[in-house]
């Protein structure tokens, strides 16, 4: 890994340096540095010299060879050594779609048995690609670029960028363009004697893709996937979808690209998607199987900032006004382009700052990732600094860094939906009490929302044919444990606890309690089988202790769970707790509450929780918040605290 890091750095540095120059110098550079493939780069030179009609495509050459330092390949061999893992692992899922929510698990079960590891290595293009491979890109690529009645609405600077690039990121080079052009013959032949603009024709190939299953998790696992080994799986993160749509929409000549916002402005993660470019030059987003063009596309999550991927280097990133700096990881991409007014309503932002350091060459803007502050915009340091186009209802960290470290350059602040900026600078001769609650928010609603209407109910026959309904949920319930005491302590032999209406019996926990006020056990029961066959939502797990675990049915509304003791036992109290996050305040569990000062997190105290609320006194106004819980989780979320209430950011 360390010779990976070693050789990227290396090779941004030798593009920053080289690029610099006119595109003239630029490709000499290139030819130089490929070393013994020099001759292979230079056969696609002379083979668009000879014939003056083929200019444009001799042009075409020199922008992709110009631009191919920085451009490689992963270990080849080792990507090829997954090709049995992918077997296997169809031939289990072959007509068992209802393994969907067990993938992770069982792809991380074949990556153990076959032993394979992510490849370090990595393979330069300028060293590496044969004349045949870029002739073949570049013949394929202006085919489809003239057959397509929309061509003519695409310059050759757009194709240059939207079409012609033989590789996405970092994926092992194939002849995706040939693979795509015979797969989707009968769609290509639609298209071309259509009169459909690009976004139409995507909008028609998005409807011919076929289904894929969106999995956060299991292609950290394994190297950057090819046209081929997508197509295969059906099944990856954003990336992976948004890098599948460029390959068919390129192969099939329509103008599209990589897109992707680093760091979320509100949780952990980022994101990405698909372009596509219309005839007024602006870009729409899609993402395969889930979001066509022209649908909404996360307008209810908060981003900070918006970049595509690039094949050609931009002169105005900071990689290539100046390589030599130490700056964070994002900023030395040189294939960076800011892309944020396509994608959502921002404002430029002017910052003065009272004692501006001379160490720093750059400041930068951070938003915060649950644990950390992730720069994702930069500008030179001044007195009076502007960032441009940033996203609104945001809470910012100013920051000075480089490769290894960040430290704040001024105190937070929210950029309201107004574009005014609001300082969150802790006011100490002002206190307030904090009553809190949670230490994340509530992210997925639907959770609670599944109980409403549920029933508690008691039986002496196991049919519950003689059914009597103890208690019925009237809301939607917080994410913590409900107490439900029965007025009447009552016996039955059989408990349970049955689906709200159109609903699968979502529960994560619950427990019976005898007259001495102790939990009482039974045999546990309920409907068999789970949601998806999913082996992790069995009516069991209600019962294992475990918070995070829950029952899911297989069928709504008449799905069940609960316990047969044996004969009549009384039971005082019914605890249940909804499918939840574990991020609500709990008894027992500690906890310490940070506040932001000028120099970074200052710690307001431990305490243990000895109720679902947490008080805090003598607690600063103005200031922006993090509870961390130090017995578990990991789930962090800032906060300020307005009108008594946390609200997040």
């Amino acid at each position: 890994m360390k010779k990976l890091i070693f050789t990227l750095i290396s090779i941004f540095l030798i593009i920053a340096t080289s690029c610099k120059d006119s595109s003239t110098n630029r490709l000499e550079q290139v030819l130089i540095l490929a070393g013994d493939n020099r001759t292979e780069l230079e056969k696609v030179l002379q083979y668009y010299s000879r014939r003056p009609e083929d200019s444009l495509k001799y042009q075409a050459a020199v922008f992709l060879i110009s631009n191919m330092l920085g451009q490689y390949s992963q270990d080849i061999k080792t990507t090829e050594s997954y090709d049995p893992l992918f077997d296997h692992w169809l031939r289990i899922d072959k007509g068992r779609g209802e393994l969907k929510s067990n993938k992770t698990r069982i792809l991380d079960s074949l990556i153990q048995v076959y032993h394979l590891q992510p490849p370090l290595n990595i393979f330069p293009d300028i060293n590496y690609i044969k004349a045949n491979y870029l002739i073949n890109n570049i013949e394929l690529a202006f085919k489809v670029w003239k057959e397509q009645p929309w061509g003519n609405d695409i310059s050759f600077k757009v194709f240059c960028e939207d079409i012609l690039p033989y590789r996405v990121s970092t994926e092992p080079l194939e002849d995706w363009r040939g693979m795509i052009l015979q797969q989707y013959e009968s769609i290509y032949d639609s298209l071309r004697t259509s009169d459909m603009d690009a976004v139409a024709a995507c909008s028609f190939v998005f409807e011919s893709i076929g289904e894929f299953f969106f999995n956060q998790h299991f292609t950290n696992s394994l190297p950057e996937l090819s046209y081929r080994m997508i197509d295969k799986l059906r099944m990856g993160t954003c990336k992976d979808f948004a890098v599948f749509g460029v390959f068919v929409m390129r192969a099939l000549g329509i103008p599209v690209n990589w897109e992707y916002t680093p760091q979320w402005a509100y949780r952990s993660g980022g994101h990405d998607w698909s372009s596509v470019r219309n005839r007024e030059g602006s870009y729409i987003p899609f993402i395969l199987g889930e979001i066509k063009p022209g649908e909404p596309h996360k307008t209810d999550e908060r981003m900070a900032k918006a970049y595509r991927h690039t094949y050609g280097k931009q002169q105005n990133t900071l990689a290539m006004i100046d390589a030599k700096e130490s700056k964070p990881a994002l900023f030395n991409d040189p294939c960076l382009l800011d892309v944020s007014k396509f994608n959502f309503q921002g404002s430029d932002v002017e910052i003065s700052f009272r004692n501006q350091s001379r160490k720093y060459k750059y400041v930068y803007l951070a938003v915060f990732d649950n644990r950390n502050w992730i720069p994702i915009q930069w500008a030179k340091s001044g007195n009076r600094v502007t960032f441009q186009y940033m996203g609104t209802d945001i809470v910012y960290l100013p920051v000075y860094g480089d490769k290894y470290q960040i430290r704040p350059a001024h105190v937070p602040f929210i950029l309201t939906k107004e574009k005014t900026v609001r300082w969150l600078e802790a006011d100490t001769t002002q206190k307030q009490t904090l009553k809190l609650y949670r230490k994340y928010p509530i992210m997925y609603k639907w959770m609670i929302e599944k109980m409403k209407g549920g029933k508690f109910q008691g039986s002496n026959l196991s049919d519950f044919s003689d059914t009597v309904t103890l208690y019925t949920i009237p809301y939607y319930p917080e994410m913590k444990f409900h107490e439900v005491i029965l007025d009447l302590p009552c016996q039955y032999r059989f408990y349970r606890y049955l689906s709200a209406p159109n609903e699968y019996c979502s529960i994560a926990e619950l427990e019976f309690y005898g007259m001495d006020e102790n939990q009482i056990f039974g045999k546990i029961m309920g409907t068999p089988g789970s949601y998806n066959n999913d082996i992790s939502r069995t009516f069991e797990k209600a019962f294992d202790g475990n918070v995070l675990t829950f029952y899911d049915a297989a069928v709504r509304d008449s799905a069940w769970v609960g316990m047969d003791f044996g004969f009549k036992t009384t039971v005082s109290k019914i605890r249940y707790l909804p499918r939840n996050d574990d991020n609500n305040i709990v008894p027992g569990q500690s906890y310490e509450l940070f506040f932001f000062a000028r120099q970074g997190w200052s710690s307001l105290g431990r305490r243990v929780a000895d109720s679902d609320i947490l008080y805090y006194d003598n607690v600063p106004k103005n200031a922006l918040f993090l509870l961390r819980n130090l017995t578990t989780g990991v789930e962090e979320r800032i906060f300020t605290y307005e009108n008594g209430k946390q609200v997040w950011w």
